[in-house]
Formats: C-alpha cells, structure tokens, sequence
C-alpha cells in the first residue's frame, strides 16, 4: 500500500520540525527502539531539545561499552538526526543517559546544533536589532520636524520596513507547507487484518460508564455450567453470579468455559470425565455481564464437532464472543477484536495440546505452536492497542507453573503481547511482571458445578487501561455453593497473601495491585472530542498528569512497549507520562559550544551476549507431569547460559534486539562517569 501525502494530515517528520516536541518524541524514539535503546524527548527550553536515553540493564558491568563506545556513536547520531530536521526551533540538544529503571544518570553530553534554518534566523533577528534602532532614532527625528514632513518619512519607512522582512524571510518558508487543521482523529478501519483473514472489529458502546474514559477488563478462572451447579441453581439463570456486581460492571468481561452448551448425545467415549449444559445456562452468561469466553481447553470436544458447533451458535444467538475453537483452523485462530471507549482490544486463546486441534476441513482447538503464536500477535500489533493471550496449559492441582511455561509465557510478551492470562490447574498459580507487562499463569476455579466441591477460595484478575497505561490487580473471591463473592478484610487480605507466596518464586512478582506506565506507542487511540488533534502544537501547554493514582501499597512500573511498524503518515500518539519527580532534566539546560553538521550517521554496531540456537519448526506438546505443591523450577539468569529443557520454547530470531530491562530489587551501584561538552563538527 502506498500512501500519498495530502494536505490535511502531515506528517511525523513534518509535525517535529514544526517544533511539536511529541512528534520529536516519537521520530527519535522510533529510530532506536529497533536497536534496543529507548528515548524520552521533553519539550525545548531556550532552543534546547532535552533527552533521556535508557540502555539495557545488562551492560551494567561494561563501563567502557557505556563510558565510549554507545556514548560516542549514540551522541552523534541524534545529532545527525536534529541536523536532518533543520528546524528553526532547534539550537542545541541534551542527552542524558541511564540504564532502564536506574534513577541515576551514567553521563550527560550538550552540543550546539547549527542548521541552515536557525542560521538564517540568527541573522533575522540580528537584523531586526539594527532596525529597531534605526526605528528609535527615526522617532526621535519625528518630534523635531513639521506635521507633513513626518507624514512624508513615516511612509518611506514603512515602505522599507516590508521590504527588508520579504528579503530576509528563508527561502525555505516560502515552500508549500502541509496546512495543519483542528478536527477529529481519522476514523480507523471497522475491520482488522488478521495472520489468516480480515477479522471484523466488535464495537462496543453498552458499558456502565461511557463517559468515564478508563476502560476496565475483567478475568476469571474455569467455568462449568454443568451437574451440581444445575442441582444448586435450578432454572434459576441469575443465581450464579447474583453476587458478581464487579462483573456486570466491568467493561469487557471474560471466562474460560469448560463446557460445550449442546444437547448432543455424541460424547467421545475414551474420555472419563464428558461435560456438557443445556443450551439455556447460556443466560447464566449473559446475567452475570460475560462478554466473551474462552474455547481452547481440553472440555470444548466433549461432544465433538456437533457439540462444538452448537456452542457456537448457542454463543453467537446470545452476543458472547468466542475464541480458541472452531469449524476449521481459520475460525480457530481467530482472535475477537472489541472497540470500547476508543481502545481496541484483541483476544487470543491457544490451547497447549495437539489433541483434538483444529486443522483445514476439522473442527477443533486452536493449537499453541509458537511459530502462530508469534505470526498472530505480530500480524496484529500494529492494528490494535492492546493484545491479550489466553494459554490453556499446566499440571492440574499445581501451585507452580512449569519452567517451559514460563518460558512461554516470556516468549508471548517478546512476540508484542500486553497481558498473558492462564488457565487449567483449577487452583491459583503465581504472576509476575516481565519486561513491564504482566502474566497471571492460573486463574484457578471461578464457578466450577463440574466438581462435588462447591467452597474454594480464588481470585478474579482486574485490568484498568487509560489511555497508554494499565493498572492490574487481584480481586480476592470466596465461593459458596458454587456462588462467588469479592471479599474484603481478613478472608480478603489471607487469598492476597497465597497470592504473594505462590508468587514470590519469581525475579519480579505481581502484587495485588500495581500501576504500569507506558511510553509513547506506534498505535494511536482514538481521540476524545475534547483531545488535541494531531499537528496542533500548543505553547505552555501542560503536561499530561498521572493516569491513575497509585493506591496505599500498590507497586508502580514502567510498561515496555515492543517495537511498532511506522507509517508514512502516523496519527501523533500521545506524549509520554512524566516522572514523579516532574522532570528528568535538572539544572544547566543551555547547549555548550557550536558546531557543525555531525560526519557519523550510524549508530555502533550491536553486540550479542550470545547465540540462540535456530528453532524448530513446532513446539513439543503438552505432557501431564506428576502432582506439583512445592517450587520445582530456579529461573536462570539472563547471562547464565542455561540449556532449554525439551519443553522450552526456542525463540524464533537468531539475533536479539536489546529490550529495557527493569529495576531490579537490589540496586546496582552507579557508573560514575564524568560530563562531557563538546563540539560536534
């Protein structure tokens, strides 16, 4: 697809030369990130461009790696870049540099930008300083002459005024630029392109608050609508989740449902246990605000392909979405996207077997083989804000996710997901935070009537999304009589703390409550009517505040964002959240001495830490290991060379671009590295 430039919509490169420090934000950022370094551009003071680049946490120990080589080649090619822009707006940049979460700065380097735009305006205003003083002494004149000599003169003047502001006006600014108008962001496509086909995008406009601009998303654990539940709530459709208010409330809510709804007789005879419900506990659904389940799991062919097919319908006739099962691999795999608020949210289910999977012509699951994990999610990054993947997967009755699903897990977020959500032990299971996304490996049992247990403790999973930002956190659940109700207080407080312990396994464990910051993304969400349209460049205008308060206890981490495909003519994405210390930049922001066009263009080289081993073709599938209730796995460090087991997935690049690592729990002892100003030129 080829897009022509237009007069309404200008772009990135344009917008950053304008002197709309966003768009200098997002072009800069964007020219690293496939590098691994991540840049944080805040608005011009005196002419300045202030930056803040971050580099993997890894290079900590490489002092002359830091201290040299990226300083020398990083300096220069920003430079370079400013030079390229040529705007009248830039004199000179500051770059500040850290290692990823490290509040410390390593070095910081100034240097004079001189383009032919801000030449030329130097010499404007030195020429506009003579004439105001030829202005002064004309004035002056004017008092001591007559009434019509003054006449006479004043219009010599102002005949000569106009002249030399034509002369003096850069050529440059004569051009045709893009007129840059106030509106309403361009409506984006009802439809997006999937990995197999084009998959339509769900609006949804029924939510409890469509004024409120956060958008909320609720998970829960395994449902089965089937045998006790039946005996517990007859005909009683509303009775399940009668004291589930968090659910209706929520904006999109979602289940994995462990049960085909059909009336088949058809069971698949080698199995021992056969789930089914009647068609109608559908209501029992659409009464408790589920607005899409999952059907990746080992229940979904029960009834095979009648049953199968009749769920769909079933599903379809009541407005649930539905994903991880199909007619074919192509139903199968697709995900379901919903639009609520602005935001578009993309859903995938996989589960972690070859049994009874999907094929072309076959009903069935849709497989996890990483090689379509990695296709489904990439295929979608650029078209949606936001990409949930749901895993059926793990050892039933496990406290402890296995270390290949860990891996797994890991492998997701690579591949651009936002959130991993899991289920299929029937108890909870840890969460953690890897590379400022989250993966909540069990949800456990919501509303289970499959078992003769009808009184567990769990916990629903909670996500607020404002804008670039997430707040996660855990809602802690008793069930009674196969009836679930948030809690608070002490039973509250005892599910949050199993939710630490079995969590506490990890490098970086998910508390019950943390806020996650985004930077700038690729993918801009639809504006507000009282949003900034792209292009609108504002003096004074404030910057953005803190898109949600960070509760009593809650963590705060930064969400790293993979890298995005850039158009020729982006909408301008939304400015980055500044620190809570309002400015990363102190003191000392005048630009050192000047100097020339820089001679570099290229960024050093990249260095690997070591080689991956090329992938196979298709994952192992999924084994049942024995009955797990104590940690059995240690999670190797990044460095530490450990061999994959037969169960780990194989990355599918060769060459691994460095991501931003986050703060780690001890701190690392700063690199003490002197100021450097110089000249580039």
């Amino acid at each position: 697809m080829v897009y022509a430039e237009n007069w309404s919509q200008p772009s990135i490169f344009e917008l950053a030369r304008s002197g709309n420090f966003q768009a200098l934000n997002y072009w800069i950022d964007s020219l690293l990130r496939p590098e691994g370094i991540y840049a944080r551009v805040e608005q011009a003071q005196a002419g300045c461009v202030q930056i803040l680049v971050e580099f993997q946490r890894e290079f900590a120990t490489d002092t002359t790696l830091l201290g040299s080589t990226l300083r020398e080649g990083l300096v220069k090619f920003i430079c370079h870049q400013l030079w390229r822009l040529n705007s009248p707006a830039v004199e000179g940049v500051r770059i500040q540099a850290r290692l990823a979460g490290e509040p410390d700065i390593l070095w910081k380097q100034s240097v004079r930008i001189v383009t032919p735009a801000n030449r030329q305006r130097r010499r404007y205003n030195i020429s506009l300083l003579g004439i105001d003083w030829v202005k002064f002494k004309t004035y002056r004149a004017l008092l001591l002459v007559g009434s019509a000599l003054a006449s006479f003169v004043l219009g010599c003047w102002v005949t000569y005024h106009e002249a030399m502001v034509t002369r003096l006006v850069s050529p440059a600014a004569q051009q045709p630029q893009a007129l840059i108008v106030s509106g309403p962001a361009p409506k984006r496509a009802d439809t997006v392109k999937a990995a197999l086909e084009v998959v339509p995008v769900v609006q949804k406009k029924q939510v409890l608050n469509p004024y409120d601009p956060t958008v909320t998303l609720m998970f829960g654990g395994n449902v089965n609508l089937s045998d006790a539940l039946g005996e517990s709530a007859g005909n009683d459709y509303h009775w399940a989740f009668a004291n589930m208010d968090e659910y209706r409330q929520a904006d999109v809510a979602m289940v994995n449902l462990e049960n085909p709804l059909t009336r088949s007789t058809l069971s698949l005879g080698k199995k021992q246990l056969n789930f089914k419900a009647d068609p109608e506990s559908v209501k029992v659904l659409t009464a408790g605000g589920v607005d899409i389940v999952n059907l990746a799991n080992n229940h979904t062919m029960d009834y095979e392909e009648p049953g199968l097919v009749e769920t769909i319908n079933t599903l379809d006739n009541a407005g649930i979405g539905h994903l991880g099962a199909g007619r074919d691999i192509k139903e199968a795999r697709r995900p379901d996207i919903i639009e609520v608020k602005g935001q578009r949210i993309a859903y995938l289910g996989y589960y972690d077997t070859d049994l009874h999977a999907a094929d072309y012509g076959k009903a069935g699951t849709n497989p996890r083989r990483n090689n379509r994990v990695a296709e489904d999610i990439k295929a979608l990054r650029g078209q949606v804000d936001w990409i949930v993947v749901n895993y059926h997967w793990g050892v039933e009755l496990a406290d402890y996710p296995g270390d290949w699903q860990i891996d797994l897990a890991r492998f997701t977020i690579d591949q651009g997901a936002d959130l991993v959500v899991g289920h299929h032990p029937h108890v909870l299971q840890g969460a953690e935070i890897y590379k400022g996304k989250p993966i909540v490996y069990s949800l456990g049992n919501f509303i289970f009537g499959g078992n003769a247990r009808s009184d567990y403790d769990t916990a629903v999973l909670k996500v607020s999304l404002k804008e670039r930002n997430m707040k996660v956190e855990f809602l802690p659940v008793e069930v009674k009589k196969f009836q679930p109700k948030v809690v608070k207080g002490a039973n509250g407080d005892r599910i949050l703390k199993h939710v630490d312990r079995i969590s506490s396994i990890f490098d970086k464990p998910m508390g019950p409550q943390i806020v996650l910051e985004a930077p700038v993304s690729g993918v801009s969400a639809q504006k507000t009517p009282n949003s900034q349209s792209p292009g609108v460049a504002r003096s004074g205008m404030n910057q953005p505040q803190p898109k949600f308060s960070v509760p009593e206890g809650a963590t705060k981490m930064p969400l790293q964002e993979q890298p995005q495909p850039t158009p020729t003519l982006p909408a301008l994405p939304t400015a980055p959240k500044p620190s809570d210390n309002s400015s990363f930049f102190q003191n000392g922001t005048e630009p050192a001495a000047e100097s020339s066009p820089p001679s570099s263009q290229d960024l050093p080289p990249r260095i690997y830490r070591g080689q991956r081993q090329k992938p196979s073709r298709e994952a192992d599938p999924f084994t049942k290991e024995p009955f797990i209730k104590e940690p059995f796995i240690q999670l190797p460090s990044p460095n530490s060379g450990t061999v994959l087991s037969p169960q780990s997935y194989v990355p599918p690049t060769q060459a691994p671009s460095f991501k931003v690592a986050l703060k780690e729990q001890t701190p690392t002892k700063p690199i003490a590295l002197p100021e450097l100003v110089a000249e580039i030129g």
